[in-house]
């Protein structure tokens, strides 16, 4: 090998080099990742985390749970309770296949899911409903729990009960009266759409 060859060489592989290292360093400050440093030369818009928004609740999202019950459930508040509305109430649960429960004097309906019923409750004290059999009782119904029982802390309720949970506080609200949820709030169609949709606060 000649003297000069060696010092060529070694020219060579240094520009080579300083090129391809020049390069990495521009494209790391047009994409802006060089600790944090950004020449405004790309635009670069955060990252959205899919899985957070997904399960995210909406901002109308009603809030399904209520501890004090141990269960998820609605509440449908009657605007103008008489012994009328009693009987409209009577016609409603015997539509909806509800079952008298004279051991805690509520009504059950087992929907799309048995193993998790859904129970309609006096949402007043004493808390008990009349059979509206023959006794469409002495007082008028002010409102009443639509709910499903907690198994658990970490449960989560059942997809078709939340759909059969919805349609039912909807019809027992054309009685004369607006569906709320456990902490009181009015739910909006598009809060229904999120209890459906499994987005509501539980």
């Amino acid at each position: 090998m000649e003297p000069t060859t060696l010092p060529l060489l070694i020219a060579i592989l240094a520009v080579w080099a300083s090129l391809n290292g020049g390069l990495v360093v521009i494209y790391l400050l047009v994409s802006g990742e060089t600790l944090g440093f950004n020449l405004g030369l790309s635009k670069r818009k955060p990252r959205k985390q899919v899985d957070d928004v997904a399960s995210a609740p909406t901002d109308d999202a009603p809030v399904l749970v209520d501890e004090s019950a141990g269960a998820w459930g609605l509440f449908v508040m009657f605007d103008d309770p008489t012994i009328a509305s009693n009987e409209r109430l009577s016609i409603v649960l015997s539509s909806a296949g509800a079952v008298y429960e004279s051991s805690s004097k509520s009504f059950t309906v087992a929907g799309d899911s048995p193993r998790n019923p859904i129970y309609i409750a006096n949402a007043y004290p004493p808390g008990t409903l009349p059979t509206f059999n023959q006794d469409n009782g002495h007082f008028p119904v002010k409102g009443v729990s639509v709910k499903m029982l907690k198994k658990s802390k970490s449960a989560t309720p059942n997809k078709l009960q939340l759909v059969r949970l919805v349609n039912l506080a909807k019809e027992l609200s054309r009685i004369g009266g607006k569906v709320v949820d456990a902490e009181k709030h009015p739910v909006t169609a598009s809060g229904f759409q999120a209890v459906i949709d499994g987005k509501a606060k539980v």
